[in-house]
């Protein structure tokens, strides 16, 4: 619980500091004076005058919605008056519609007309059409043509000012969205190549991946249905994007529910997110062919987002009843359910409410981009802990494989390394030579020194051993005081030398600590020498010459 209040204070936070620092810094004063052009529009349609209407009114006087090969005039009944502007614009919205622009009936701009014929596609967006600087004092009309069926009848009234104040003021309105949607697409694709090097080294990558895609459709999405766009791209490609993103976003939720919940039976999940994905494919294709637009599939994607919508709460009712535990489900559960509310709201709205631009619901401005870096906050703590988790594993994995592989007490490998190394040997065709180790009066130092003691002789040792020994081959502790060093291209005069050397190091060592008999016999034997050539062979004769020295170490002790 204490987890969940620091996620949801820390997402409120981030959200309230951005919204503060974007009206800060990002403030707006019009340098010219603005005109909306409200009341005093003559609507003519279907061979009917609308007197004195404000276009956002419209559809409550001709009816929801106009059919393709419909036109609609817009006519402002007063003229425009003088702003004074070096650069006066008329800035407008449609849907879906080419259109014509006069002054006094005399045209001066016209974009998509030709269009209507081949059926091909607008899309929505804002125009900005430059006006002439005798326009003022004179009227103004606006013939729009409709090239898609069902069209919604909700027009948004112009605006008449500067272009650099048109502009300006016209991305102030939207700088949150405007701020997120580019942030949503960075952050997606920095960390999809975080996740992409990651993913073929560590498991578990795969809902970054997942989210990592989300992220950039959302970046995209929010971008486009706020209209920031349109002095980017065309019209046809925005809207294009627009619902491109948004009808690949619900497949790649589905995705995201069923990899945090792989381990229960999916098959519903699976299949409604596959039949999600082939439809929103067939959607996009059809569109790509010119056969269907892809405004005309809005119903059928709600209806399935709406499933979609009811299998998130399926899996959040489920994922209470069985008081699911991993931190990861929770917190990326909490962040998609939040993200899908502010969707829901969002359709809800749109299908409910005349709104064409979401600059005129001040809570759709803040809606989807606030639930999108609620998503994108459970995204970071998610890969905190996933980072956590993983780098605990893999301090976990290097302990592990230290006990497996290397001796406790001296930190050489040990025989498991050894065996590994020597059936490497015999797999090559190389000469390789094996020197065999064994401590002289190790049970004497334990028996009458004490085991502490013991092990200093075994470190000491082991030690001196790889420092005369370690560039040249690799040393091992095989038992409890046998040592076996591999070696390579080394010739028995340049080993005989390296061993004398031993023998001088064991002396210091004697003198140091008196208590101990730093003494060691050896034997060694190369590959050539053996009829097998193998390593078991070099080994048995590497030690047997061992004992021998061994004995005659014995020997001459007892002499003494």
């Amino acid at each position: 619980m204490r987890k969940l209040l620091t996620f949801l204070g820390s997402s409120t936070t981030i959200l309230l500091l951005i919204m503060i620092a974007l009206s800060r810094f990002f403030s707006f004063n019009a340098e010219y004076p603005m005109l909306t052009l409200e009341k005093g529009w003559t609507v003519t349609y279907q061979n009917q005058q609308f007197i004195n209407t404000n276009l956002e009114e419209l559809n409550r006087q001709v009816g929801s919605s106009f059919n393709r090969g419909e036109s609609i005039t817009l006519s402002y009944a007063k003229p425009l008056p003088r702003l004074d502007c070096p650069f006066p614009y008329l800035f407008f919205k449609t849907q879906f519609c080419a259109y014509e622009i006069f002054i006094d009936d005399e045209l001066i701009s016209s974009k998509y007309v030709n269009y209507i014929d081949n059926n091909d596609f607008i899309g929505l967006g804002y125009d900005a059409v430059p006006l002439p600087k005798e326009c003022f004092g004179k009227k103004l009309k606006i013939k729009l043509y409709v090239t898609e069926n069902n069209t919604k009848a909700d027009i948004i009234n112009p605006i008449v000012g500067n272009f650099d104040d048109l502009y300006r003021y016209f991305y102030h309105k939207v700088i949150f969205p405007l701020f997120i949607g580019i942030f949503l697409i960075v952050f997606g694709q920095v960390f999809l190549i975080i996740s992409g090097i990651l993913y073929f080294k560590t498991s578990g990558v795969l809902t970054q991946v997942i989210c990592s895609i989300i992220n950039i459709l959302l970046g995209i999405w929010v971008l486009t249905i706020y209209d920031v766009t349109n002095f980017i791209i065309s019209k046809p490609l925005g809207t294009l994007a627009e619902y491109m993103s948004i009808y690949l976003l619900i497949p790649m939720l589905y995705a995201l529910i069923h990899n945090l919940h792989k381990k229960q039976n999916n098959k519903v999940l699976i299949f409604t997110g596959y039949g999600t994905l082939f439809f929103s494919i067939s959607f996009i294709a059809l569109h790509m062919i010119n056969l269907v637009h892809v405004n005309h599939f809005q119903i059928p994607f709600y209806l399935l987002s709406f499933v979609g919508i009811m299998v998130l709460v399926l899996y959040i009712y489920m994922d209470i009843k069985n008081k699911v535990r991993s931190s990861s489900v929770q917190i990326l559960m909490l962040g998609l359910s939040v993200l899908a509310l502010a969707l829901t709201i969002y359709a809800i709205i749109g299908i409910t409410l005349p709104i064409v631009d979401y600059r005129q619901l001040p809570i759709m401005i803040y809606l989807l981009p606030g639930g999108s870096v609620f998503f994108v906050v459970a995204q970071l703590l998610n890969y905190f802990i996933f980072m956590t988790h993983s780098f605990a594993q893999k301090q976990e994995y290097a302990s592990l494989k230290q006990v497996a592989y290397e001796d406790n007490l001296t930190g050489l490998p040990n025989r498991v390394s050894c065996d590994k190394e020597l059936a490497k040997l015999n797999e090559s065709e190389e000469e390789f030579c094996l020197l065999s180790l064994d401590l002289n009066g190790l049970k004497e130092v334990n028996d009458n020194s004490g085991h502490p003691a013991g092990d200093r002789l075994l470190k000491s040792f082991a030690e001196t051993l790889s420092d005369v020994f370690s560039e040249k081959g690799m040393c091992c502790r095989i038992g409890g005081d046998e040592f076996l060093v591999l070696l390579k291209d080394i010739p028995s005069d340049e080993l005989d030398h390296m061993l004398k050397i031993l023998d001088l190091r064991l002396k210091e060592l004697d003198k140091k600590d008196p208590e101990a008999n730093h003494s060691v016999s050896y034997g060694y034997a190369y590959r050539s020498e053996t009829k097998e050539h193998d390593t078991h062979s070099v080994f048995m004769l590497a030690d047997k010459r061992m004992y021998e020295y061994k004995r005659k170490y014995y020997s001459d002790m007892m002499k003494r």
